[in-house]
């Protein structure tokens, strides 16, 4: 069967959505973590995008990003994990992490390719 590791909001339609699809439809068994409830700290985040710039997970359109005011070609990259360790609201989401691959955010198409 193939396996995935599955980072999400449990409060998150799109995350509940995303959810159903991947283990109902592409029949994946997935490693879930609600960050909600058990938040990622910063060297998690910092191992999660190793390799990866971790600013193109940030979520500028998120309401919380906004309340902050910030600038995203201001922050740098560990300004990014430090942020998402802070307020996970900050990140898109989910995460889909298999193999080398990170999915950010709810794609039928992108994840029928990367489980097929």
């Amino acid at each position: 069967m193939k396996k995935a590791r599955f980072l999400w909001r449990s409060t998150c339609t799109t995350c509940r959505n995303a959810r159903a699809f991947i283990r109902d439809e592409l029949r994946v068994e997935l490693d879930e973590r609600d960050y909600a409830k058990t938040p990622l700290s910063a060297a998690e985040i910092a191992g999660i995008f190793k390799g990866r710039d971790p600013r193109e997970f940030l979520n500028p359109r998120s309401p919380a990003f906004k309340a902050k005011g910030l600038d995203p070609g201001k922050i740098t990259a560990r300004q990014a994990i430090d942020l998402i360790a802070e307020d996970s609201r900050l990140m898109k989401r989910p995460l889909v992490i298999t193999g080398g691959l990170i999915i950010a955010g709810f794609d039928r198409e992108q994840l029928r390719a990367a489980f097929s």
